[in-house]
């Protein structure tokens, strides 16, 4: 299998950034009074400017060039709310959006989804962007188990050539890109996925497309998840 040697201690790191931030541990408080789209309360808090991920090397970037704040979304391809944030996020993308995204590998479930993690992250180097959101939103739309093998699959179907996508997700280069993305977590105290980062505050969990929107909305208008007033 792809990256027999490698996995485990990718694995590992995933699992030691959860271990590090630990759920308990993790900030709990409000910083806004915000709901999911079924009323639910979501927590958030703000972050250090400095701990924002948009320095991160490997970010895969799409939407509205520019556009500003970025929704930088932090998921596992073994997520199953990543993979309806995946689908329903997509549907906010386009050039003339307004909505800028930035993906933020964070395998926390299995050493597997670290392996399509990988492949995604080489996407990037080789193809760019764009070429890799494509290969990201495949992934998720593909039925079955995700491992390496369903990553390569993927890409082949889209017109990629899983060897040298295979080869270059073997390279040291790739491997310290996952781990700097799941150590920007642990930094966040962002334990598990779906979580978000928007301006200077962190969220957690898939809200739904309204909610989201508002948050960008918001986010411009007075630099916060939620405004005062909603004028």
């Amino acid at each position: 299998m792809p990256f027999l040697l490698n996995r485990r201690s990718l694995f590992v790191a995933a699992a030691a950034a959860l271990s590090a931030s630990g759920v308990g541990q993790a900030k709990t408080g409000r910083a806004f009074e915000i709901a999911t789209s079924d009323g639910a309360p979501i927590r958030n808090f703000r972050i250090a400017p400095a701990k924002a991920p948009s320095d991160l090397p490997g970010l895969i970037l799409t939407g509205s060039a520019n556009a500003e704040p970025v929704l930088y979304e932090f998921f596992d391809y073994a997520c199953p709310y990543c993979r309806v944030a995946s689908q329903e996020i997509d549907m906010l993308l386009s050039p003339d959006s307004g909505v800028r995204l930035g993906l933020v590998q964070h395998p926390v479930l299995s050493s597997r989804s670290a392996d399509a993690a990988r492949v995604a992250l080489a996407a990037s180097r080789l193809h760019g962007d764009e070429v890799a959101y494509r290969l990201h939103v495949g992934i998720f739309q593909a039925p079955g188990a995700v491992n390496a093998e369903k990553a390569l699959a993927v890409a082949a179907g889209q017109g990629l050539d899983a060897g040298s996508l295979a080869k270059e997700a073997e390279r040291a280069e790739i491997a310290e890109l996952l781990a700097a993305h799941v150590e920007r977590a642990r930094t966040l105290s962002l334990p598990q996925a779906p979580s978000f980062v928007l301006g200077e505050f962190a969220f957690v969990g898939w809200p739904g497309v309204e909610p989201i929107e508002s948050f960008i909305a918001a986010t411009r208008r007075c630099g916060g998840l939620r405004c005062a007033s909603p004028y």
